[in-house]
């Protein structure tokens, strides 16, 4: 494993020997040409070039011509300190206790907040009708989501059939309606579509 390590060591250093060795070469040939004939190279040229070897070249080829300098880094105040930094300057005692206080409220939170957003959304989804169906809405049609409300066929129906509609047992839907005839259902009465799954009030 030594040996492996040596071997790599010595490979990126000569790697890096042959890199600034071209670099090296390149801008000695670059501060050989003319003014005209270093402009007109292709972009890629000067890619490779850091902005001291490109001052350097220019300054070799056009002493006349003067580059606008870089300007300055903006360095931080140093009364200036990240969340990171305050954090890291706290003990280890410290950073558990925010860190478990910091769960702490999340679950309270949550503790609260999940049985309340439960209760208000079942409460808007629980159907709640009175006592009596005559003032039930009239379902817009028989499908496995009709609840609460009343229908009034255009034709006689099976109790099987419209069961299937329902996709409800045939004789949760007749105990329901006992006020039908068993056979079947009549045109134009009263069927009354409830799964017990809401609240009844007087």
């Amino acid at each position: 494993m030594a040996d492996l390590r040596a071997w790599f060591r010595k490979n990126v250093t000569h790697v890096k020997e042959d890199a600034d060795k071209s670099s090296v070469q390149l801008v000695q040939r670059l501060k050989q040409m003319t003014p005209a004939e270093f402009l007109r190279l292709p972009p890629n040229t000067f890619a490779s070039l850091t902005a001291a070897q490109y001052r350097d070249i220019v300054a070799t080829i056009a002493p006349d011509t003067k580059l606008p300098e870089p300007p300055p880094l903006e360095e931080l105040p140093a009364d200036i300190r990240t969340w990171g930094d305050w954090w890291r300057e706290r003990s280890t005692l410290i950073q558990l206790s925010i860190v478990t206080m910091a769960i702490t409220v999340i679950a309270v939170g949550i503790a609260i907040a999940v049985p309340t957003a439960w209760k208000w959304t079942v409460s808007r989804m629980e159907i709640v009708r009175p006592v009596s169906t005559a003032t039930w809405p009239v379902c817009a049609r028989l499908s496995a989501y009709t609840d609460g409300c009343v229908y009034y066929p255009r034709q006689n129906l099976t109790w099987d059939w419209v069961a299937q509609q329902l996709a409800m047992p045939p004789q949760e839907l007749y105990e329901a309606n006992r006020h039908l005839p068993p056979q079947y259902i009549p045109v134009n009465s009263m069927l009354v579509v409830w799964r017990h799954r809401g609240r009844l009030e007087n």
